[in-house]
C-alpha cells in the first residue's frame, strides 16, 4: 500500500513534529508536517539535490470555471461558509485598464474570481471564470495528466456529501458512496466528487477523528492539492531538480480500496509528495497512473478545467528558464513578464498544462508580496 498518498491530508497530532519522516504519512498526517519532517528528495538519474531553493512560497491554487455562481454556491458549501464570497471583476472596458488581464494572457478579456480559504490549510482557493473570450470547456478524467484534485480531510463526509449532491455535483467513486480506505493501521472513509468546472475534490473522513483542540471547529479540517502527471520523473527534473523542491517520492502500487475510489480500477498508480515553502501545512502532491487510457489536457487559461498555481520565486528570470526549458509555454501576452504589485509576474503553462503564475520575490521583504491575481 502506499503510505506517501496521505500525506499532505488533514491534520497531525499533538507531538508528530518529533516523528521520524516515514512515521508521518496516513489519514491524519499532515497538513504540518514541516520541511524538517520530511526526507530531502530521492536521488536517481540526473537528479540534483543541492539545487537552490527557487520557489519561496505558493498560497493559491485556481480553478477556472465556466459558471462562477454555480461554482461559488459550491466552494462555499465545499469549505462551510454560511454565504457565497464577494466576486471581483475586471474588465478589458474598464478605466484604467486593468493590466492584470495581460498577465492571463487574455487582454480583451472579463474575468471575475472568488477567493476562500480551506480551514486547517495553508491553501487559499481562487475561483476564477472568463468571459468575453473564446473558451472550450475540458472533459478531463482523474487519471488525465494535468486533472487537480483538492484533497479535504473532514468530521462527517457523509453530511458533506449530501449538501453537494443538492447543488447536482457529480460522484466519480463507482457506487457513489464513500469507500472505506486503509493505509497502514490509519483508517477511514473517503469519497471523490467532480466539482463544477470539471476539478475534483476528494473528501475524507479519518477513523478515528484526531483529537487535537487546535483543529478548526467546522467540518473540513485540513486539506491538500494534488495535480496528475504525465511522467514522474520528468516532473521531477523540473521541480526538483530545477526549482529545488524536496519530495518524498512513493512506489507504484495497485491498492484496491484507493483505485476504486478514485474509479481507476485495474491501474497503478504512484505519488510524491512535497512541501511547500511558506507554511507547515502547505503540501503538494504529483500523482502519476499507468496501465489505464490517459489523456493529457492541452488547453488554454480561459478553458474551464484548467487550473493555475501562484507562487513566489527567488529568481523569475532562473525560474522562467527552467520552465521553458522543461516544455513550458508562456502564457503573458508578449511572452515575457509584466509588473503586477510593483513586481515582475509571469503565467507559464508547465509540461502537465498547469498554468503557473511566478512572482519575482522582493528581497527582504519576500513574504509581504502578494501573488494574488
Amino acid at each position: 500500500m502506499n503510505r506517501r498518498f496521505f500525506i499532505g491530508l488533514g491534520v497531525i497530532s499533538t507531538g508528530i513534529a518529533s516523528m521520524r519522516p516515514s512515521m508521518t504519512a496516513g489519514i491524519v498526517a499532515a497538513a504540518t508536517v514541516t520541511l524538517a519532517t520530511v526526507p530531502t528528495a530521492q536521488g536517481g538519474p540526473g537528479s540534483s539535490n543541492a539545487a537552490t531553493a527557487q520557489v519561496l512560497a505558493a498560497a493559491s491554487v485556481t480553478p477556472i470555471v465556466g459558471n462562477l455562481e454555480e461554482a461559488a454556491r459550491f466552494y462555499a458549501q465545499l469549505v462551510g461558509l454560511p454565504n457565497t464570497p464577494p466576486i471581483r471583476r475586471r474588465s478589458h472596458s474598464d478605466v484604467p485598464y486593468p493590466e492584470v488581464l495581460k498577465n492571463q494572457g487574455t487582454p480583451d478579456a472579463t474575468i471575475r474570481q472568488i477567493n476562500l480559504t480551506i480551514p486547517g490549510s495553508a491553501w487559499r482557493v481562487e475561483v476564477l471564470e472568463f468571459s468575453d473570450i473564446e473558451s472550450k470547456p475540458a472533459a478531463a478524467r482523474i487519471q488525465d495528466p494535468g486533472a487537480m484534485t483538492i484533497v479535504l480531510s473532514v468530521r462527517d463526509v457523509d453530511g458533506l456529501l449530501t449538501k453537494l449532491r443538492n447543488l447536482k455535483s457529480q460522484v466519480v467513486t463507482p457506487g457513489g458512496e464513500p469507500v472505506a480506505v486503509a493505509v497502514g493501521t490509519n483508517r477511514g472513509r473517503a469519497v471523490v466528487i467532480k466539482a463544477p468546472g470539471g476539478h475534483f475534490v476528494e473528501l475524507r473522513q479519518p477513523d478515528p477523528l484526531p483529537a487535537d483542540p487546535a483543529l478548526p471547529a467546522g467540518n473540513v479540517i485540513g486539506g491538500h492539492i494534488r495535480v496528475t502527471v504525465a511522467d514522474t520523473d520528468a516532473t521531477l527534473r523540473l521541480y526538483r531538480d530545477q526549482l529545488g523542491l524536496r519530495p518524498d517520492v512513493g512506489p507504484f502500487t495497485s491498492d484496491a480500496s484507493l483505485l476504486r475510489l478514485m474509479g481507476t480500477a485495474g491501474a497503478q498508480f504512484r505519488v510524491t509528495s512535497t512541501p511547500l515553502p511558506g507554511g507547515p501545512r502547505h503540501i503538494l502532491e504529483f500523482i502519476e497512473f499507468k496501465g489505464i487510457d490517459r489523456t493529457p489536457l492541452r488547453t488554454r487559461i480561459q478553458d474551464p478545467g484548467s487550473s493555475k498555481i501562484a507562487m513566489r520565486v527567488r529568481d523569475l528570470p532562473a525560474a522562467l528558464a527552467a520552465f521553458t526549458a522543461a516544455g513550458g509555454v508562456v502564457a503573458t501576452t508578449g511572452g515575457k513578464p509584466y509588473i503586477y504589485t510593483g513586481l515582475p509576474t509571469v503565467i507559464v503553462r508547465d509540461l502537465n498544462n498547469m498554468f503557473m503564475n511566478m512572482q519575482q520575490s522582493a528581497e527582504p521583504a519576500a513574504r509581504a508580496a502578494d501573488t494574488r491575481q
